[in-house]
Parts: C-alpha cells; structure tokens; sequence
C-alpha cells in the first residue's frame, strides 16, 4: 500500500490482467499484449521479461515496490493495460495484492497435484491464495479453464457481478457440465486442432447466453498446447466485447514467446524452433508436439546444464535419440563442471552412438544442425531458450540461441543462392 501511494497508483488507470496457473503463463501474458496492442498498448511483466512485445527488458525476483515501479514505468511509455504473469509464490507473499486487477485468468493445474510444486504444507497457503485473487476488489472478469476442476471451486468464490468467460481447449473432451455453462457469461470451446507445417489451424465455437457462433483461424504457433493459451486470449477478448470472428482475426496474428517453442524461418528454409526445454519432460514434449506438425526429419541440438542433477543426463539422451532423426550435443552452462564428462553422461542413455554428434560448442552445433537440415526439415535448438548467458567455469559470456538461429540460418539461404 506504501509503494502504492509513493508511486500514485499507477495501475489505477489501465486494465490490468492477472495470468495465473501451473502452465502457460507467460505464454498467455505474452499473447495478451500483442492482440490488445492493436485497440490499445499493452505492456507485459513476465518470466522472459517486462516491456512491450518486441522490446522486453529482464526481470529478476520482484518485490512489491518493483512491480509497482515497473507498472509506473509502462504507464509513463504510454501503457494502458498490463498483462502480468502471477506466480502462485508471488500470490502467497502477496506481492500482487494491492494490484488493481480488472481481469484474472487461469490456466489450469494441467493435472499437476499443487502438493508436488510445493511442500505439502504451502499447498492449502497457495490454494487460499489463487482464491483470494478471485475475490479482489474491482475484478470484473474471471477467464476459467474449465477443463480443470479447481475452476469450480474458484467459482464458488467469485463476488457477485464477476463475468465470467470460460474456455475448452480439448476437442475430445466432454461438453461442461450443465451447472458449470451456467455459470458462464460466455464459452468457447475448440471444436478442432490441425497441426500445420508451421502452425496450427483451429475451429472454435462461442456460446453465449443469448447466441451461439462459430469460426476458424490459423496461426503460427507450434505444438497443440498452445491452443488452451489462444482459448484464453480469445475468452479476454470475447470478454471485453469483440465479436468471434474479430477476436479470431487478432488471435490468429500471435507470435511465440521469445525463447518459448519460437519459429524461426519461412516456407523456403528449414523450420527452426528454440525452446528452453532442459529436463526430460520439457524436451520429451517439445519433440513430441514438434513430429505432429510433420516435418520430414528433425534434428535436435541440445546439452545439460554442469553443477545440476547428473541422473537426468542419460534420460534426456535416450528422449533424444527416440524422438529426433540425429542429434548434435553441445555445451549448455557447463559451469564449474568437465564438459566432457556431461557428454558422456548423456550418451550413456543412447543406443546408438553413430546418430549423435558432439559438437561442444554450442554456436558451431547449432550451425551444424542447420547445414544438415532442407526444406520441410525442423531443427529444435533445446535448453537455453531466451537466455543471453553462457557460463563456463568462473566465465559468463553473453550467448543467445536466437541470436545464433538468426545468423546460421542466414548463411544457409546463402548457401544456396
């Protein structure tokens, strides 16, 4: 409340979201700000960053006084709505509480049991404080997954004069129940997920209390579980009045999250995706939402980071291998640790050692990849996502996957002129 007043409210003037969830948050958060900057700029405080879509700044553990400092920030640079990733640790230390929410979105548990995120003794702690945001003064809508079950319960505790827009990402999914359609001002549901080469094309339906529309879009986003985010986005929109068939035409402008499952080139180069994914289930499932989209043959750069759990090393090794057609180690914050030894830690979980090169630095793997790589191809560059860094030993060079996809890519379009 102090860095409130110090600050004037500087909040107090924008629509503010509140993206909460055990997945898709900075997804969300990132998309948000890039469909409303069209009506209205939007800025955006996430993981990756806080800034506007296309020029994001780095963030580190944020207290109160900085986030409202950073609001006042985007506000100053002409801001006039925020969209905020919102931690459940952010929730329980409250260091959103004096944020003046006009919408909360959540993404869902995505069957994670809140007790394996936490000690089991927060878990009621972070359950008492996803509701407590649900309940904030002025909040005027609340955007549900209801796919997930927990969004009944925040139901229970919504205010009286809370809209609520609910969303359904799963096509083969049975209808909500009764109780829960009532429940809501407006539903939208996917009635269909392609995979296309390069992105996805969706049918969707909107069912209000009055009407029942439907209409499709593509959009340039790569692997299925970036529908649920794009339902959300489209359940913001719907909520704030846009028809289906606009909200539909802006969705389908969404760029990845720097650093998120990000493509990069065209239909005239190999597709190239980075992704920060650096533990088996991360990298089972980028690859495995990757092959749906068809590619001829996929090739996967990838390392483990030194000085962190060695058990995982052979298990990403072999997740790999099964899913990839070859596979380029290279170095990947190898810290104080031998690089050496984490490539033979990984390759002890490979079966075949004549698919898997190494090549420990990380520029020259990603460069190797793409020179293999042609048309109708993909290359997923795993591990570091958004980061700038590269630490090696008691050295911190500045490294960006992205930056290195941007510069191999142009010399393969080279190569071939």
């Amino acid at each position: 409340m102090m860095a409130d007043r110090v600050l004037g409210s500087p909040n107090a003037c924008s629509e503010t979201f509140a993206v909460v969830g055990a997945r898709g948050k900075t997804s969300v958060a990132h998309a948000l700000a890039q469909v409303l900057a069209v009506e209205l700029p939007c800025g955006v405080i996430a993981t990756v960053g806080y800034g506007f879509p296309g020029d994001l700044k780095t963030t580190g553990d944020r207290d109160v006084r900085s986030l409202e400092a950073t609001l006042e920030g985007l506000c100053s640079r002409g801001a006039r709505a925020v969209a905020i990733e919102v931690s459940f640790d952010a929730l329980v230390r409250a260091r959103a509480e004096d944020v003046h929410f006009s919408h909360a979105l959540f993404t869902g548990l995505d069957g994670v049991d809140l007790g394996e995120t936490c000690a089991p003794s927060e878990s009621p702690a972070i359950v008492e404080a996803v509701l407590r945001l649900f309940r904030s003064p002025g909040l005027k809508w609340a955007v549900l997954n209801l796919s997930d079950p927990f969004s009944k319960t925040i139901l229970s505790v919504l205010p009286v004069g809370v809209g609520v827009a609910g969303f359904v990402a799963d096509p083969t999914a049975e209808p909500p129940d009764d109780d829960l359609l009532a429940a809501c001002d407006i539903c939208i549901r996917a009635r269909s997920i392609a995979p296309m080469p390069r992105g996805l094309r969706l049918r969707v339906a909107c069912e209000t209390r009055d009407a029942c529309s439907e209409a499709d879009l593509a959009v340039g986003l790569i692997g299925a579980f970036n529908a649920a985010n794009l339902l959300a986005v489209m359940a913001v929109l719907l909520a704030r009045g846009l028809p289906l068939e606009r909200a539909a035409r802006e969705s389908s402008r969404i760029q990845g999250v720097p650093g998120r499952m990000e493509c990069f080139g065209d239909a005239r180069t190999p597709l190239i995706v980075v992704d920060e994914a650096r533990t088996p289930a991360a990298l089972e499932t980028a690859l495995v939402n990757l092959r749906k989209h068809r590619p001829r043959r996929i090739f996967t750069v990838f390392g483990c980071a030194g000085e962190r759990d060695p058990a995982i090393r052979p298990v990403m090794g072999a997740i790999a291998e099964r899913l990839s057609d070859e596979v380029i180690l290279a170095d990947d914050n190898p810290r104080g640790e031998c690089g050496e030894t984490i490539v033979a830690d990984i390759l002890a979980g490979v079966v075949d050692p004549s698919r898997v090169r190494v090549r420990r630095r990380r520029a020259l793997a990603i460069r190797t990849a793409i020179a293999l790589a042609g048309i109708g191809d993909a290359v997923l560059v795993a591990g570091k996502g958004h980061e700038t860094i590269q630490e090696m030993g008691e050295l911190k060079v500045r490294f960006s996957d992205r930056a290195q996809v941007v510069e191999a890519l142009r010399e393969w379009q080279e190569g071939r002129r």
